[in-house]
């Protein structure tokens, strides 16, 4: 995603340079933070919550009735885009989503803190503060790499894994005990976001570009602009640091579904394969590759996906 980032960064071309040139004279960024109050007006569910944990507001969502399903979503996504997921398995399942700090309606953690550690830590607090300790977990990418983590750490809480294009296995990270380098100018990110940025970052995260709606591009670059999302988000990339992610893999014990895109551009759909070899100690692994679609599976193909997912979740295996 990091690559996609910049190349789409400096597509912008003139546009980027202009803007730039404009938030030097104005000493301000580009666009301009929107508050967390203005945000909220506009994006806030009915079903939705925060809590504070540590220090930190986090936007969730607890509804229906049934087996629990948490739902992790991407970097740059938002718990909203899990909708499709709600339609299709609401009426059977509880189904608990929550932007990850530094995404969607949730705050900027004052810690500053951003690695997978603390991020467990967090979704940790959330079960504890909902006495939930059994229960499916649905991560997509960044998403997934969490609830591969969460797995390891607490086996005897999971059902069962369904992993949507994770990013775990991304040769940039993989194995990685020391944060990726990032170039200096990627620091422009916090101060420039033009609205063509994130256009360009679902361009390449989509198998087929025509399925991306007006509607989703604004809601990803609006939620970025509330106050704090920007510098969280570059924490984060800054801090990510896998370890020795082959072996957490290995010891996942819970059925795992692996989706994901052929079409993939962010992480290859040969990984896809390599990862279902990692899955030594799981009792049984399935994988469902999508022809047509590309990392952004739940944006793109959000109610087949779900239909899987029912599937898969409702099945005896």
């Amino acid at each position: 995603m990091i690559k996609t980032t910049i190349r789409y960064f400096f597509s912008a071309g003139l546009f980027v340079l202009i803007a730039f040139a404009i938030s030097l004279m104005l000493g301000a960024r580009y666009p301009q933070d929107r508050t967390a109050e203005e945000i909220e007006s506009k994006y806030l569910l009915r079903s939705s919550s925060f809590i504070t944990i540590d220090g930190v507001k986090i936007h969730f969502t607890d509804e229906g009735n049934g087996p629990v399903l948490i739902l992790l979503h991407a970097n740059y996504a938002n718990l909203i885009d899990w909708n499709p997921w709600i339609e299709e398995l609401g009426a059977s399942h509880r189904i608990i989503r929550f932007d990850i700090p530094g995404h969607g309606l949730s705050y900027s953690d004052p810690s500053g803190d951003y690695s997978i550690q603390r991020t467990l830590f967090l979704f940790k607090g959330l079960m504890n503060h909902l006495n939930i300790d059994n229960f499916s977990i649905a991560g997509a990418s960044l998403g997934g790499t969490i609830g591969i983590h969460y797995a390891s750490n607490y086996p005897n809480e999971i059902n069962k894994l369904i992993l949507v294009s994770p990013g775990a296995l991304n040769e940039r990270v993989r194995g990685s005990n020391e944060p990726a380098h990032l170039p200096k100018i990627f620091n422009l990110l916090t101060q420039i976001t033009p609205r063509a940025l994130i256009e360009g970052l679902l361009t390449g995260g989509f198998g087929d570009p025509s399925r991306i709606s007006e509607e989703l591009v604004t809601r990803w670059h609006e939620l970025l602009l509330k106050e704090g999302q920007r510098d969280a988000q570059m924490a984060r990339m800054k801090q990510y640091i896998s370890g020795d992610i082959d072996k957490i893999i290995q010891s996942i014990e819970s059925p795992v579904l692996i989706m994901w895109g052929k079409k993939n551009k962010v992480v290859s759909v040969d990984l896809a394969i390599v990862m279902k070899d990692l899955l030594i100690n799981s009792p049984s692994v399935k994988t469902i590759i999508y022809e047509n679609a590309g990392h952004q599976l739940a944006q793109e193909i959000g109610s087949e996906t779900a239909k899987d997912a029912l599937i898969y979740l409702t099945a005896n295996n």
